[in-house]
């Protein structure tokens, strides 16, 4: 892993969040044309020297903020809306894509909100066909193969991660800290666990990783089949297959599917709309191992 230097992205990122609460947060009304248009569209990002493309609506990080509660509403919400404008302005395309130090990336079931089920309009509106499939249909290969129970994960440049120091495991140590214990490449996923944990259950930090400078981070833990290496092994692989050839300049959906298929989780249950693994074709452009 590189020298640490201080980033700067934190300071980038916090006015973008408020910017876009301010703008997509669902009204009364719900989610309004305009947001979902939002939603549906893709972000250009850079990570690690690699280009990347996501929609908004799986940007986590971003998006699922709580609102602010400021005493000048109108003038934070013309700035907000200025921010934003300049932010999708830059991720609009890839010639002007901003490099990120640390993306949040959520894969779950888009289309699905108790609060507000208008938002099932962004489903036929994604660009990727991964991002439609799982839009909604929460039994998806996809999020049966991705970290397991909240389906997120952290990508990141190897080069600049002090920004996990701010990010805290289920026993109260820095992920940072346990980022430092690594040795990584893209053959392995690594785990660091927790010292002490409140659980009776061995809760890990594993990395990854992906290509040039750009890791995957994300937490893993012993379960029902799978001990939290093996779970390490098969969740990183899926990641990075995912990010291969699923968020590069161009999807390449018959690989990706025929690559996830392989790595879903032993214990995952069957869904009630078929399973979309039994028309994957078998993959010819990778071995068929795990990491």
């Amino acid at each position: 892993m590189q020298s640490r230097r201080p980033i700067i992205s934190i300071l980038i990122v916090f006015p973008i969040v408020a910017a876009i609460v301010v703008a997509c947060w669902p009204t009364k009304k719900g989610y309004s044309d305009a947001d979902i248009t939002f939603l549906a569209s893709d972000a250009h990002v850079v990570v690690g020297d690699v280009p990347l493309t996501v929609p908004m609506i799986a940007l986590p990080g971003l998006l699922n903020q709580t609102q602010s509660f400021s005493l000048h509403k109108q003038k934070d919400r013309e700035a907000a809306t200025e921010r934003l404008a300049a932010f999708r302005e830059s991720t609009g395309s890839p010639e002007t894509a901003p490099t990120i130090d640390t993306l949040e990336i959520s894969l779950r079931t888009y289309g699905w909100n108790d609060f507000d089920i208008s938002i099932i309009r962004v489903c036929s509106r994604l660009t990727r066909q991964w991002s439609r499939s799982v839009c909604d249909d929460p039994w998806s290969p996809f999020q049966q193969a991705m970290p397991r129970g909240n389906n997120h994960f952290f990508l990141a440049d190897d080069r600049k991660l002090d920004a996990f120091n701010n990010h805290w495991t289920v026993g109260k140590e820095r992920v940072g800290d346990h980022l430092d214990e690594m040795r990584l490449n893209n053959e392995e996923a690594p785990t660091v666990c927790d010292a002490k944990s409140s659980l009776n259950r061995k809760f890990c930090t594993a990395a990854i990783s992906i290509k040039e400078h750009l890791i995957a981070v994300w937490t893993v833990w012993d379960g029902p089949g799978e001990p939290h290496a093996r779970q390490a092994e098969r969740e990183g692989h899926a990641i990075r297959q995912f990010v291969l050839h699923g968020l590069g300049p161009i999807e390449d959906f018959p690989r990706l599917l025929s690559a996830i298929c392989k790595l879903k989780d032993p214990v995952a249950p069957s869904g009630p709309y078929g399973d979309p693994c039994d028309g994957a074709s078998p993959s010819i452009s990778e071995p068929d191992r795990r990491l």
